[in-house]
Protein backbone atom coordinates (compact mmCIF):
# COMPACT_ATOMS: atom_id res chain seq x y z
CA UNK A 1 0.00 0.00 0.00
CA UNK A 2 1.25 3.48 -0.85
CA UNK A 3 1.47 5.95 2.16
CA UNK A 4 0.56 9.61 1.46
CA UNK A 5 3.23 12.06 2.72
CA UNK A 6 2.09 15.08 4.76
CA UNK A 7 1.94 18.35 2.86
CA UNK A 8 4.98 20.33 4.08
CA UNK A 9 3.53 23.61 2.90
CA UNK A 10 0.37 23.09 4.96
CA UNK A 11 2.47 22.49 8.08
CA UNK A 12 4.50 25.60 7.52
CA UNK A 13 1.33 27.65 7.03
CA UNK A 14 -0.27 26.36 10.22
CA UNK A 15 2.90 27.09 12.22
CA UNK A 16 3.01 30.62 10.89
CA UNK A 17 -0.64 31.19 11.86
CA UNK A 18 0.02 29.96 15.42
CA UNK A 19 3.06 32.24 15.77
CA UNK A 20 1.05 35.22 14.44
CA UNK A 21 -1.74 34.53 16.91
CA UNK A 22 0.74 34.33 19.77
CA UNK A 23 2.34 37.62 18.67
CA UNK A 24 -1.04 39.36 18.61
CA UNK A 25 -1.88 38.13 22.09
CA UNK A 26 1.50 39.28 23.37
CA UNK A 27 1.03 42.77 21.87
CA UNK A 28 -2.43 43.12 23.42
CA UNK A 29 -1.17 41.95 26.80
CA UNK A 30 1.74 44.41 26.92
CA UNK A 31 -0.42 47.32 25.72
CA UNK A 32 -2.94 46.68 28.48
CA UNK A 33 -0.22 46.22 31.11
CA UNK A 34 1.63 49.31 29.98
CA UNK A 35 -1.55 51.46 30.19
CA UNK A 36 -2.23 50.22 33.72
CA UNK A 37 1.28 51.10 34.83
CA UNK A 38 0.92 54.51 33.23
CA UNK A 39 -2.31 55.25 35.20
CA UNK A 40 -0.77 54.12 38.49
CA UNK A 41 2.17 56.40 37.92
CA UNK A 42 -0.12 59.33 37.17
CA UNK A 43 -2.23 58.82 40.34
CA UNK A 44 0.85 58.53 42.51
CA UNK A 45 1.97 62.04 41.52
CA UNK A 46 -1.39 63.76 42.31
CA UNK A 47 -1.40 65.86 45.56
CA UNK A 48 -4.91 65.54 47.07
CA UNK A 49 -4.52 68.92 48.84
CA UNK A 50 -3.88 70.85 45.64
CA UNK A 51 -7.04 71.76 43.70
CA UNK A 52 -7.23 70.77 40.09
CA UNK A 53 -6.55 73.43 37.54
CA UNK A 54 -9.60 75.43 36.59
CA UNK A 55 -10.41 78.08 34.09
CA UNK A 56 -12.29 79.98 36.85
CA UNK A 57 -10.33 82.54 38.90
CA UNK A 58 -9.59 81.38 42.46
CA UNK A 59 -9.85 83.76 45.43
CA UNK A 60 -9.47 83.13 49.14
CA UNK A 61 -10.99 86.49 50.07
CA UNK A 62 -14.49 86.86 51.52
CA UNK A 63 -17.23 87.71 49.00
CA UNK A 64 -17.32 91.36 48.12
CA UNK A 65 -20.09 93.52 49.55
CA UNK A 66 -22.92 93.55 47.05
CA UNK A 67 -23.61 97.19 47.87
CA UNK A 68 -20.34 98.99 47.25
CA UNK A 69 -21.83 102.35 48.22
CA UNK A 70 -22.67 101.25 51.78
CA UNK A 71 -19.80 101.97 54.19
CA UNK A 72 -18.71 99.24 56.55
CA UNK A 73 -19.15 99.97 60.25
CA UNK A 74 -16.28 98.94 62.47
CA UNK A 75 -17.06 98.28 66.13
CA UNK A 76 -15.30 100.51 68.63
CA UNK A 77 -12.20 99.40 70.46
CA UNK A 78 -13.01 97.50 73.67
CA UNK A 79 -13.37 99.81 76.65
CA UNK A 80 -10.55 99.70 79.20
CA UNK A 81 -12.57 97.94 81.87
CA UNK A 82 -9.82 98.14 84.51
CA UNK A 83 -9.47 101.90 84.27
CA UNK A 84 -13.24 102.44 84.03
CA UNK A 85 -13.79 100.25 87.09
CA UNK A 86 -11.25 102.30 89.01
CA UNK A 87 -12.94 105.54 87.97
CA UNK A 88 -16.38 104.30 89.07
CA UNK A 89 -15.04 103.04 92.41
CA UNK A 90 -13.35 106.40 93.01
CA UNK A 91 -16.58 108.26 92.20
CA UNK A 92 -18.50 106.22 94.80
CA UNK A 93 -15.80 106.20 97.45
CA UNK A 94 -16.90 107.71 100.76
CA UNK A 95 -20.61 108.08 99.92
CA UNK A 96 -23.11 107.37 102.68
CA UNK A 97 -26.11 106.42 100.53
CA UNK A 98 -26.60 103.15 98.69
CA UNK A 99 -25.29 103.28 95.13
CA UNK A 100 -25.18 100.85 92.20
CA UNK A 101 -23.59 101.67 88.84
CA UNK A 102 -23.21 99.60 85.71
CA UNK A 103 -21.66 100.62 82.39
CA UNK A 104 -21.74 98.34 79.33
CA UNK A 105 -19.84 98.48 76.05
CA UNK A 106 -22.39 96.86 73.67
CA UNK A 107 -19.95 96.57 70.75
CA UNK A 108 -17.82 94.14 72.75
CA UNK A 109 -20.32 93.13 75.48
CA UNK A 110 -17.96 94.33 78.23
CA UNK A 111 -19.67 95.07 81.56
CA UNK A 112 -18.24 97.15 84.38
CA UNK A 113 -20.05 97.60 87.69
CA UNK A 114 -19.49 99.23 91.05
CA UNK A 115 -21.49 99.54 94.26
CA UNK A 116 -21.19 101.04 97.71
CA UNK A 117 -23.17 100.30 100.89
CA UNK A 118 -25.04 97.54 99.01
CA UNK A 119 -24.35 94.66 96.65
CA UNK A 120 -24.53 94.90 92.88
CA UNK A 121 -27.44 92.40 92.92
CA UNK A 122 -29.38 93.86 95.87
CA UNK A 123 -32.93 95.01 95.18
CA UNK A 124 -33.14 98.80 94.95
CA UNK A 125 -36.16 101.10 94.90
CA UNK A 126 -36.46 102.51 91.37
CA UNK A 127 -40.12 103.18 90.81
CA UNK A 128 -39.89 104.79 87.37
CA UNK A 129 -37.02 102.83 85.83
CA UNK A 130 -39.57 100.09 85.12
CA UNK A 131 -40.46 102.19 82.05
CA UNK A 132 -37.65 100.48 80.15
CA UNK A 133 -39.26 97.10 80.82
CA UNK A 134 -42.74 98.39 79.91
CA UNK A 135 -41.29 99.48 76.57
CA UNK A 136 -39.78 96.04 75.99
CA UNK A 137 -43.01 94.22 76.91
CA UNK A 138 -45.02 96.43 74.58
CA UNK A 139 -42.77 95.64 71.62
CA UNK A 140 -42.84 91.97 72.53
CA UNK A 141 -46.62 92.05 72.18
CA UNK A 142 -46.28 93.83 68.84
CA UNK A 143 -43.92 91.06 67.72
CA UNK A 144 -46.44 88.45 68.94
CA UNK A 145 -49.30 90.12 67.06
CA UNK A 146 -51.23 91.06 70.21
CA UNK A 147 -50.77 94.81 69.72
CA UNK A 148 -49.93 97.08 66.81
CA UNK A 149 -47.25 99.73 66.70
CA UNK A 150 -49.93 102.39 66.17
CA UNK A 151 -51.45 101.42 69.52
CA UNK A 152 -48.12 101.64 71.30
CA UNK A 153 -45.84 104.24 69.77
CA UNK A 154 -47.31 107.55 70.99
CA UNK A 155 -47.54 106.49 74.62
CA UNK A 156 -44.13 104.82 74.41
CA UNK A 157 -42.51 108.05 73.22
CA UNK A 158 -44.36 110.13 75.83
CA UNK A 159 -43.40 107.68 78.60
CA UNK A 160 -39.68 107.68 77.73
CA UNK A 161 -39.00 111.09 76.18
CA UNK A 162 -41.42 113.24 78.19
CA UNK A 163 -41.29 111.34 81.51
CA UNK A 164 -45.07 111.00 81.25
CA UNK A 165 -46.23 108.69 84.05
CA UNK A 166 -49.82 108.60 82.78
CA UNK A 167 -48.61 107.40 79.36
CA UNK A 168 -46.69 104.61 81.09
CA UNK A 169 -49.74 103.54 83.07
CA UNK A 170 -51.91 103.56 79.92
CA UNK A 171 -49.34 101.41 78.16
CA UNK A 172 -49.21 98.98 81.11
CA UNK A 173 -53.00 98.70 81.01
CA UNK A 174 -52.91 98.10 77.25
CA UNK A 175 -50.33 95.34 77.71
CA UNK A 176 -52.65 93.76 80.30
CA UNK A 177 -55.67 93.77 77.99
CA UNK A 178 -57.33 96.60 79.92
CA UNK A 179 -56.13 95.57 83.39
CA UNK A 180 -53.10 97.32 84.93
CA UNK A 181 -52.45 94.51 87.41
CA UNK A 182 -52.33 91.96 84.61
CA UNK A 183 -50.14 94.36 82.67
CA UNK A 184 -47.62 94.57 85.51
CA UNK A 185 -47.44 90.78 85.71
CA UNK A 186 -46.94 90.62 81.93
CA UNK A 187 -44.10 93.12 82.15
CA UNK A 188 -42.48 91.05 84.91
CA UNK A 189 -42.79 87.92 82.75
CA UNK A 190 -41.14 89.76 79.88
CA UNK A 191 -38.27 90.77 82.17
CA UNK A 192 -37.77 87.13 83.17
CA UNK A 193 -37.83 86.05 79.53
CA UNK A 194 -34.78 88.22 78.78
CA UNK A 195 -32.91 87.13 81.90
CA UNK A 196 -33.78 90.06 84.17
CA UNK A 197 -35.58 90.33 87.48
CA UNK A 198 -38.09 93.06 88.24
CA UNK A 199 -40.40 93.98 91.09
CA UNK A 200 -43.28 95.87 89.44
CA UNK A 201 -45.82 96.44 92.20
CA UNK A 202 -47.41 99.81 91.51
CA UNK A 203 -48.19 102.18 88.69
CA UNK A 204 -45.99 105.09 87.66
CA UNK A 205 -48.44 107.59 89.16
CA UNK A 206 -46.84 106.99 92.57
CA UNK A 207 -50.07 106.03 94.30
CA UNK A 208 -50.03 103.28 96.89
CA UNK A 209 -47.59 102.18 99.54
CA UNK A 210 -45.83 99.49 97.54
CA UNK A 211 -42.65 100.17 95.58
CA UNK A 212 -41.06 99.00 92.38
CA UNK A 213 -37.72 97.26 92.69
CA UNK A 214 -34.90 96.62 90.26
CA UNK A 215 -31.11 96.87 90.12
CA UNK A 216 -28.85 99.10 88.05
CA UNK A 217 -27.44 95.90 86.60
CA UNK A 218 -30.81 94.57 85.39
CA UNK A 219 -31.74 97.82 83.65
CA UNK A 220 -28.33 97.96 81.99
CA UNK A 221 -28.63 94.37 80.77
CA UNK A 222 -31.93 95.14 79.03
CA UNK A 223 -30.52 98.30 77.44
CA UNK A 224 -27.51 96.30 76.28
CA UNK A 225 -29.75 93.75 74.55
CA UNK A 226 -31.55 96.60 72.79
CA UNK A 227 -28.26 98.17 71.67
CA UNK A 228 -27.05 94.82 70.33
CA UNK A 229 -30.30 94.19 68.43
CA UNK A 230 -31.07 91.14 70.57
CA UNK A 231 -34.20 92.26 72.43
CA UNK A 232 -37.43 90.83 70.94
CA UNK A 233 -36.02 91.12 67.38
CA UNK A 234 -33.51 93.21 65.48
CA UNK A 235 -36.29 95.39 64.09
CA UNK A 236 -37.98 95.86 67.46
CA UNK A 237 -34.62 96.62 69.09
CA UNK A 238 -33.90 99.32 66.50
CA UNK A 239 -37.27 100.97 67.12
CA UNK A 240 -36.87 100.85 70.90
CA UNK A 241 -33.34 102.22 70.65
CA UNK A 242 -34.57 105.13 68.55
CA UNK A 243 -37.07 106.04 71.26
CA UNK A 244 -34.59 105.54 74.10
CA UNK A 245 -31.92 107.64 72.38
CA UNK A 246 -34.23 110.61 71.84
CA UNK A 247 -33.10 113.41 74.21
CA UNK A 248 -35.56 114.05 77.02
CA UNK A 249 -37.94 117.00 76.72
CA UNK A 250 -37.34 118.01 80.33
CA UNK A 251 -34.43 116.02 81.77
CA UNK A 252 -34.55 115.84 85.54
CA UNK A 253 -30.77 115.45 85.72
CA UNK A 254 -28.12 117.18 83.61
CA UNK A 255 -26.05 114.35 82.06
CA UNK A 256 -22.97 116.57 81.83
CA UNK A 257 -21.92 115.32 78.40
CA UNK A 258 -19.65 117.41 76.18
CA UNK A 259 -19.98 118.20 72.47
CA UNK A 260 -20.42 115.23 70.15
CA UNK A 261 -22.48 113.20 72.62
CA UNK A 262 -26.24 112.87 73.00
CA UNK A 263 -28.27 110.69 75.30
CA UNK A 264 -31.72 109.52 76.13
CA UNK A 265 -32.20 108.74 79.82
CA UNK A 266 -35.00 107.43 81.99
CA UNK A 267 -34.86 109.24 85.33
CA UNK A 268 -36.45 108.72 88.71
CA UNK A 269 -36.11 111.55 91.21
CA UNK A 270 -37.94 111.04 94.51
CA UNK A 271 -36.78 113.09 97.47
CA UNK A 272 -35.38 110.90 100.22
CA UNK A 273 -36.24 107.71 98.32
CA UNK A 274 -34.22 107.31 95.11
CA UNK A 275 -32.27 109.24 92.50
CA UNK A 276 -31.81 107.15 89.33
CA UNK A 277 -30.73 107.57 85.76
CA UNK A 278 -30.38 104.91 83.09
CA UNK A 279 -30.07 105.11 79.34
CA UNK A 280 -28.01 105.03 76.18
CA UNK A 281 -25.29 107.52 75.31
CA UNK A 282 -24.32 108.15 71.68
CA UNK A 283 -20.77 109.48 71.68
CA UNK A 284 -19.69 110.55 68.19
CA UNK A 285 -21.48 107.59 66.62
CA UNK A 286 -20.64 105.04 69.29
CA UNK A 287 -23.31 103.84 71.73
CA UNK A 288 -22.88 102.66 75.29
CA UNK A 289 -25.08 102.02 78.32
CA UNK A 290 -25.06 103.68 81.74
CA UNK A 291 -27.32 102.69 84.65
CA UNK A 292 -27.21 104.35 88.08
CA UNK A 293 -29.44 103.78 91.11
CA UNK A 294 -29.11 105.64 94.41
CA UNK A 295 -31.31 104.80 97.40
CA UNK A 296 -31.77 106.91 100.55
CA UNK A 297 -29.96 109.97 99.15
CA UNK A 298 -28.70 112.36 101.80
CA UNK A 299 -29.79 115.30 99.66
CA UNK A 300 -31.58 115.33 96.31
CA UNK A 301 -29.28 117.94 94.78
CA UNK A 302 -26.15 116.14 95.97
CA UNK A 303 -27.33 112.82 94.52
CA UNK A 304 -28.31 114.44 91.21
CA UNK A 305 -24.85 116.03 90.99
CA UNK A 306 -23.24 112.64 91.61
CA UNK A 307 -25.34 111.02 88.85
CA UNK A 308 -24.21 113.80 86.49
CA UNK A 309 -20.58 113.24 87.47
CA UNK A 310 -20.77 109.49 86.86
CA UNK A 311 -22.42 109.88 83.46
CA UNK A 312 -19.90 112.48 82.34
CA UNK A 313 -16.84 110.52 83.53
CA UNK A 314 -17.82 107.57 81.32
CA UNK A 315 -17.64 109.58 78.09
CA UNK A 316 -13.83 109.64 77.62
CA UNK A 317 -13.75 105.82 77.73
CA UNK A 318 -15.92 105.58 74.59
CA UNK A 319 -14.22 107.97 72.21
Amino acid sequence: MKVKKPDIFLGITMAMLVVAALLCLAILFFQKTGKSFSNEETLSTVDPFVPAESTEPVSTDAPADTDATEPSVEPGQPVDSTELKRALDDALDGLSSEWQVMVIDPDNDIRVSSAVNCGVDDWMTANKLVRVFILGAAYQQIEDGKLTEDQVKNDAIAMIVSNDAEAGDRLTELIGGGNQGVGRETVKSFASSVGCKLGFNRGLDGKGTQKNYVTAQQVALLLNLICRGECVSADASAKMKEILCTPNDNPEIDPGLTDGATCGFVYDVEDGVCICGAGIVNNNGRSYVVSIVCNLPITTDGAKAKVKQIISLTQPYFQ
